[in-house]
């Protein structure tokens, strides 16, 4: 009989969000950090049917009978194991993936125990080793001048790997484990010149699933230029899949249930063992320093709700950002983040400012989108291609945001920081969801592995493919587009319109186009003159480039250019006051407002609408 394989089976279970599923055949309410109903399995009036989303459990008080979500689904719809397996699956989206009852399919089962067997002996070993060792004595001095002291690497088993493995192998043969069996768990590797450790003279981390098991390790050198890579991690086994683990994950699904579904996503394992230890905030986790996958959001989002970011207050903490808020929001979280001050990372400002200001920066995050709005907005002051260049940029970050209200109020916060109409941001953010489903899905970039004893040779790397990232062109204005098809095809109108620059100016900074017409009448591009207007396209940042792809700087005879610009000039004008309405608009629809300010901005609203009216 074929039968689910052990893989699939655990896939399956890690997408079940056990609230989800219960609460499609039970009317659940919330309790606290739990949810409650009346016993599907057995007549009550008082409520005491109870799911956890912390453990991912339900338990009725009544009758006793509790489990997991796949138990849930054996039990109401009267179900055998492997059914009620695929039902679950099917409500995820998870493929079922079968094998023949066999004895290698037994054989990878028991296999898989025993790597998790082996790990357990090598954390244990490693964590003596890190305590006893005098030969340790450097890692120790490096935790101490980190302020990580022996019940924090008690609590979370960190150790010691030594160059030197065959006291590890002697342990390993004593509990009837051979070296077969270290290299299947991937701690000893197989080069050149025989076996060898692959993890030599590195603080190790050991990795949990949520299950508690030891699957793998995490490994940071000891000393510079000892390694290109400052973390080694254990490579794929049958037990260990590093974009589907997140560190600390086993011990915060509690915390995060009382912190009211909150987790806190950090870069690094020392920052969230510091988040954990040091400043009492216990619902963090992180990835194993790799790109946060579809699997890390979709497991977050069986315990939690919202995600807050407290990533390095670096440029490249903030890159780094932007990749996770991507996956978060794409699976239905809310996503803040905390501002940490630059050069700062979780552990260091607690070292150096004290867990108050760790804890603080965590309690005043902001949606990521307003943090990020605001990040860039200081970054581009006085640069008006920068700020164009912003709204696309923003609006294709707004377009990962699957809660359409959550989506709306985003789209309205970020019109209002970016200065340009709402309707303007809402419909860019329109164009880029419709044109991701229809674009078909890019490759994901591969990351080469290098022999642990081997320096690696980049000249002889496999080559790996990294998607250029299209170019969204900014959406003009339909009145900055006239302007400009007008100038590029007509040197009387360019020369117009240069003369009425100043009154062009308020236009320019607030319709989307601006800064490419500003630019135009720079270089006034002699209208068919290819080589000019392809230097003029080129001055432009990418995204204005290709927003101007089709104006054609064909000559145009207009019968009065005078009178053709003086006409679009007024129109710019007209549009320029609607939009600074609509800019109010999302002001006071954003809220978080003063009386003194709602009443000055309304005002200004009905002075700009008196004006439309008059004009």
């Amino acid at each position: 009989m074929p039968r689910i394989t052990e893989e699939c089976v655990a896939r399956i279970k890690d997408s079940a969000d056990v609230v989800e599923i219960v609460g499609r055949y039970v009317q659940l309410r919330r309790a606290g950090n739990a949810w409650k109903a009346c016993c599907p399995f057995h007549n009550e009036k008082t409520p005491s049917f109870s799911v956890n989303p912390a453990r991912q459990t339900f338990k009725c008080f009544g009758c006793g009978v509790g489990g997991d979500a796949v138990k849930f689904i054996m039990m109401f719809e009267n179900l055998d194991y492997p059914t009620a397996l695929r039902r679950v699956a099917d409500m995820n989206g998870i493929p079922v993936i079968e094998e023949e009852e066999n004895p290698e399919a037994a054989r990878r089962r028991w296999l898989r125990s025993r790597v998790v067997e082996a790990n357990t002996l090598a954390a244990d070993y490693y964590h003596r080793q890190l305590c006893r060792s005098r030969e340790a004595d450097h890692v120790r001095a490096y935790l101490k001048q980190r302020e990580f002291n022996i019940d924090i690497a008690k609590a979370w088993q960190l150790g010691w790997a030594p160059p030197d493995f065959h006291t590890l192998q002697q342990q390993a043969a004593a509990a009837n484990m051979d070296t077969r069996l270290l290299l299947e768990a991937n701690l000893l590797g197989n080069g050149s010149r025989g076996s060898y450790p692959v993890f030599r003279d590195r603080l190790m981390f050991p990795i949990h699933n949520v299950r508690g098991e030891v699957v793998g390790f995490s490994g940071r050198i000891m000393a510079e230029g000892q390694d290109p890579r400052k973390y080694v991690n254990t490579a794929e086994t049958v037990a260990f899949r590093k974009g589907e683990l997140l560190f600390g994950l086993y011990k915060a699904t509690g915390p995060i249930a009382k912190a009211g579904m909150t987790v806190v996503v950090c870069e690094g394992q020392l920052d969230v063992i510091a988040c954990h230890e040091k400043a009492d905030i216990r619902n963090a986790v992180a990835g194993l320093g790799t790109a946060f996958t579809d699997e890390h959001a979709a497991m977050l989002r069986k315990y939690a709700k919202r995600a807050v970011l407290c990533y390095d207050g670096d440029n490249a903490g903030i890159k780094a950002s932007e990749k996770t808020f991507r996956k978060l929001a794409a699976a239905g979280l809310e996503v803040y983040m905390a501002s940490l001050p630059p050069g700062e990372d979780p552990d260091s400002l607690i070292k150096t400012r004290g867990a108050e200001a760790l804890q603080q920066a965590i309690a005043d995050a902001r949606p990521y989108l307003e943090v990020r709005a605001g990040i860039e907005m200081q970054a581009a002051q006085g640069d008006a291609n920068a700020r164009a260049a912003l709204i696309p940029r923003m609006a294709d970050l707004a377009a990962e945001i699957t809660d359409t209200i959550r989506r709306g109020v985003a789209v309205t916060d970020l019109a209002s920081r970016l200065n340009t109409g709402l309707d303007d941001m809402r419909l860019t953010v329109e164009e880029i969801i419709r044109s991701r489903k229809n674009a078909p899905k890019a490759p994901q970039p591969t990351e080469p592995d290098y022999p642990e004893d081997e320096e690696p040779d980049m000249s002889q790397a496999p080559a790996t493919f990294t998607p250029q990232a299209p170019v969204r062109p900014i959406r003009l204005h339909l009145v900055m587009r006239d302007l400009i098809s007008l100038a590029a095809g007509n040197a009387a109108v360019q020369h117009a319109l240069v003369d009425r620059i100043e009154e062009l100016q308020e236009p320019i900074s607030l319709l989307a186009g601006g800064p490419i017409l500003q630019r135009m009448l720079e270089l006034l591009p002699t209208p068919g003159d290819t080589a000019e207007w392809h230097a003029f396209a080129a001055s432009l940042p990418p995204e204005q480039a290709a927003a101007i792809d089709r104006v054609s700087n064909t000559p145009q005879d207009l019968p009065d250019p005078e009178s053709t610009a003086e006409q679009a000039c007024s129109r710019a004008a007209r549009e320029s006051v609607k939009a600074r309405i609509d800019i109010i608009k999302a002001r006071i629809n954003s809220g978080n407002l003063s009386p003194e300010e709602f009443n000055r901005l309304s005002t200004q609203a009905t002075e700009l609408h008196r004006m439309l009216n008059q004009g």
